[in-house]
This record gives structure tokens, sequence and C-alpha cells, in this order.
């Protein structure tokens, strides 16, 4: 079995497109939460997501894996249409079973932990590969304590949530998404339920995912790394990106005032 805990097998293709949206348009009742959002995930790249609360920042995340559904545009995954298929010209919505196996492939790790209380870590992690890939327990135990060494709690396998601090929980958690081995991790504020303290251990995992060239899209208000980490920010402000670009532009020479103002304000 390949052991191997990235998916940083693209050489040679990183400008394929891993993610796409095209208009996309989600409201809540009278509330539009996107309006006309495009955007473009290339394979291997970190993308931070920035902006105020509210702007529609998880939305858009909740949107890639269809855990929310859009009320106009597309979605593509890897080239995929995401929750709906085509016929005779027309979008219907896809069957749950495949966009059940459209959603195994993506990792999604949320701001709070939601590991089963039960469990131990180890077995939070070997849950879904077993259950729902189908894969031989044996060998998906030996890749659980590998991707547990990874996030640096090798010796925290037989412990329960309960024993775990919030940053060694948010660590199992990234874990047990990294145990499916997706094409595309999705951090949904992943360190804003974290004591400041813990903060760093996390996002010592992210970063490090980011260098071995994991496709992933962050929703965080840690500005240092988004700053540091991202190849590209997006500034989301009122259901619209207002701004996007290298992180040297969004941070050094922004175009936008609503930027400007708001990063004014967070750094």
């Amino acid at each position: 079995m390949n052991t191997d805990v990235t998916t940083n097998d693209f050489e040679g293709s990183q400008n394929v497109e891993m993610v796409r949206t095209e208009q996309l348009v989600k409201r809540f009742g009278d509330n539009i939460v996107l309006n006309g959002i495009d955007f473009h995930v290339k394979r291997g790249q970190a993308v931070v997501v920035i902006g105020p609360s509210g702007s529609g920042k998880t939305t858009l995340l909740r949107c890639l894996n269809h855990l929310e559904k859009i009320d106009d545009g597309r979605i593509y995954i890897d080239g995929q249409l995401v929750g709906y298929r085509e016929e005779k010209g027309r979008l219907v919505e896809d069957s749950e079973a495949n966009i059940a196996r459209l959603r195994s492939q993506i990792g999604f790790v949320f701001q709070r932990f939601n590991l089963f209380a039960h469990k131990t870590a180890l077995e939070n992690i070997i849950e879904a590969p077993i259950h729902v890939l189908r894969q031989p327990k044996d060998q998906v135990v030996e890749r659980a304590r590998v991707l547990l060494d990874k996030v640096g709690l090798a010796d925290k396998e037989d412990a329960y949530p309960h024993r775990l601090s919030g940053g060694q929980q948010q660590r199992v958690a990234i874990a047990r998404a990294l145990a499916m081995n997706p094409k595309l991790m999705l951090f949904d504020e992943a360190t804003s339920a974290l004591d400041p303290e813990l903060v760093g251990e996390v996002l010592k995992v992210m970063r490090q995912l980011a260098e071995e060239g994991m496709t992933m899209v962050a929703v965080t208000h840690e500005m240092g790394f988004a700053r540091d980490v991202a190849d590209h920010v997006v500034f989301m402000d009122k259901a619209q990106i207002v701004e996007q670009g290298p992180p040297e532009q969004i941070f050094g020479e922004c175009e936008n005032e609503r930027t400007r103002n708001f990063l004014s304000r967070v750094l």
C-alpha cells in the first residue's frame, strides 16, 4: 500500500484547474450571500479567502462540495460538475450516490472539530476509509498512524477527544480528512475555535500541506498565514469577490479601497 500522505503527484500539471465556479449565486430567503462568484483554483495551489464576517466566505466553501445547494451558476471540481448533471441542455440535481462520491474526494476541516467523542484519535481517522472507501482495515490503520505522526500526534492514537486539547483535536480532524486521500482540502476558519496559544500548531500543519503541494482553499482571519503561505489571496465583501491576486499585491499594493480599509483594521 502507498502510505504517502499528500496528493502531490501533480508535476507538470500545476496549470490544471481543480476548482472553477461560474457566476455562482446563493440565497438564503431574500438574502443574497453569493452574488455572481467567479472563482478559480489551480491544482497544487493554496488559495486563502479573507474578508469581514458575513461576506460569504464560509458559504462559498460549503457550496464547493454541495453542503449548500446553489441557486444559479455552476461549480466544477477537477472538471466534474458538482451537485448537478446536464440532461437535454438543462441542469438537474445529481444522484446522492454521485454527490457522496465527489464529496469523499474533498477534505473539509470545520471550525468545530466534529470528532466522535466515543472513539479514539486513531478510530476517528480510520472510520471513513473503512466504511466509505471499503479499504482493508490493516492498511487503513497503517496510514492513520503515518498521518498522526505527520500532524505531531503519534503518541495520541489511543486518546479520546476529551483528553486532547483543542489544537490536538483539530489536528486529528485534519488527519481524518487526509485519510480519504482527497484531491482538494477546504479549511473553514480552522483555528477560530482555538485558544490563541494553540493556533500555531494547527497553522504549522496547514503550512506543511501547502508546501507539499496539496490543493487547498482556506478561509481564515490569520493574515500572517495568508501573507506567508498563500499562492493567491481572495478578498470577499458583501457576497462578492472584491479583489484577488498574489499575497504581495493584496497585502502590499491592493487597488480597492474596501480591501485597504479591511486590512487596515485587521493588521
